[in-house]
């Protein structure tokens, strides 16, 4: 499953919000202070996911790169084993392009 990362309009309301509290004018201020710490650690983790998700691609794409170049043209087993590796990176990368579940 992939870990979810906030679309860019998300993290940008969210990001606006931390930087204008006063949107919750008349808001109970304990309301306000744990809206304002789940916001945070909300943003933190869907940036943690986020480079997570690049350092797997940058992994796979080595890993792939080493399996091309080690791979001779004539055996079955390697080009199954590339043809899955770039099946995983197309999935990866659609699915990081795509719309993100929120969490």
């Amino acid at each position: 499953m992939q870990p979810s990362v906030l679309s860019t309009d998300d993290r940008q309301r969210l990001e606006a919000m931390l930087r204008n509290p006063q949107v919750f004018a008349g808001t109970p201020q304990a309301i306000v202070d744990e809206t304002l710490k789940r916001a945070t650690q909300v943003l933190e983790q869907s940036k943690a996911n986020e480079q997570a998700l690049k350092t797997a691609a940058q992994q796979r794409e080595a890993a792939l790169r080493q399996v091309l170049d080690g791979a001779a043209p004539d055996q079955d087993a390697q080009r199954k084993e590339v043809q899955a590796l770039i099946q995983g990176l197309i999935a990866q990368i659609e699915a990081a392009l795509g719309p993100t579940a929120k969490p």
